[in-house]
């Protein structure tokens, strides 16, 4: 591994590699994720019920399997079988919606989606960790989630560009199994690097224990988590105010595509600046956003908002990892990565609940203000925790 280039502006193949898979998986993805509640509410009787339950099983199944993998993957010496079983899961799950005719079906196919993410995932955080001089790490994953969002803007376009060509919704989703599969296969030429690690004792790491003054960084993380919610609902509220379907999978395509956009160059950033601070811009423009958006009224000022919106997850996402890796010992990202992942998954659920239930009792405006409130109420305890949660 060339650490020294990667240092000096060229990231390791393995990351470029990385990065490819996820646009890959991506593209399969969001062909599928867009057409999917009108494709089940056409077909099973309580769709929204359906959606909600589908999508919280989904949540709470990956978010337990981030943890045990990052488990996993301290006490193995090879990541890449475990990112490569994960990604195999999903892409071979993902296209048989085409073939669901009862409410259990989606459900199990969701959540298979699901477990193979929840198995990737925190190896595959380790692995970019370690591909990488600290120098590089917010670019490293600065680009990774860029290609991932570059993927999900991709995939989009593709879903939009069958349908007006005329295929019918599952035809669409057996050829995302395309896309799926060639990720599969570009993930085989990923190098793995070798692993700055302790001692390994019968074939495993030693466990170096995850830092109890990791704490101080995760509590912030699931308080932010909880306050936010899945981007379905800015789509919702983009019905609300009278936006035509048809415009829904262009402002997704919008969304995605600043934030792939973006996120290299917020990752070279927080290589300079610092990942903390790119950490409290984003989650900071993530709560003006959504105050914002309980202010806004109509299409196009919802549309603007939206795509400064997508310049939080640009700011935040790889820098929150980078920020992570900065401080836990080697020996123990794979587990600190688990606890990450696990606790914003669980975040995650909690937070479209409780986003659904504002939203259901007292009206969109009352959500979006409540969930930017919390959000602030992240920042102010990332600025106040973090200095406890760095190594003295």
């Amino acid at each position: 591994m060339d650490r020294g280039a990667s240092v000096s502006g060229r990231l390791p193949r393995t990351v470029v590699v990385l990065g490819v898979v996820s646009l890959l998986t991506d593209v399969s993805s969001e062909m599928i994720f867009p057409l999917l509640p009108a494709f089940l509410a056409a077909r099973l009787p309580a769709a929204p019920l359906l959606l909600g339950a589908m999508e919280g099983l989904a949540d709470l199944v990956s978010a337990l399997l981030k943890y045990q993998s990052g488990v996993w993957a301290d006490r193995t010496r090879r990541l890449k079988p475990l990112v490569l079983l994960g990604y195999g899961v999903s892409s071979l799950a993902r296209p048989m919606m085409a073939f669901v005719t009862a409410v259990w079906q989606p459900l199990l196919i969701r959540s298979l989606d699901r477990v193979g993410k929840g198995v990737r995932t925190s190896p595959r955080d380790a692995l970019i960790a370690h591909a990488v001089p600290e120098g590089a790490r917010g670019r490293a994953f600065g680009f990774h989630r860029g290609m991932d969002h570059a993927g999900a803007a991709l995939g989009a376009l593709v879903a939009i560009v069958l349908v007006s060509a005329g295929l019918k919704v599952e035809q669409v989703f057996l050829a995302a199994a395309v896309p799926g599969l060639l990720g599969v296969l570009a993930l085989f030429l990923a190098p793995e690097p070798p692993r700055e690690q302790g001692p390994i004792h019968a074939g495993v790491t030693s466990q170096e224990p995850v830092p109890g003054r990791l704490a101080y960084y995760l509590v912030p993380v699931v308080i932010f988590g909880i306050a936010n919610s899945t981007d379905a609902f800015i789509l919702l509220k983009l019905s609300e105010e009278g936006a035509d379907p048809t415009l829904l999978p262009l402002a997704w395509l919008m969304l995605n595509a600043v934030k792939a956009a973006v996120s290299y160059p917020a990752g070279w950033l927080a290589d300079r600046l610092g990942a903390a601070r790119l950490v409290m811009a984003g989650w900071l423009l993530y709560a003006l956003s959504y105050v914002a958006l309980s202010r806004v009224h109509g299409v196009t000022g919802t549309l603007v908002v939206m795509g400064v919106y997508g310049l939080y997850y640009a700011l935040s996402e790889g820098a929150q990892r980078s920020l992570l890796t900065s401080l836990v010992p080697v020996e123990a990202r794979g587990r600190a990565f688990g606890l990450y992942n696990g606790l914003t998954g669980g975040a995650s659920l909690a937070a479209g609940l409780l986003f659904g239930g504002v939203w259901t009792q007292w009206g969109s405006s009352v959500a979006f203000v409540t969930a930017g409130i919390l959000a602030a109420l992240g920042v102010a305890l990332l600025v106040l925790l973090l200095p406890r949660a760095r190594a003295s």
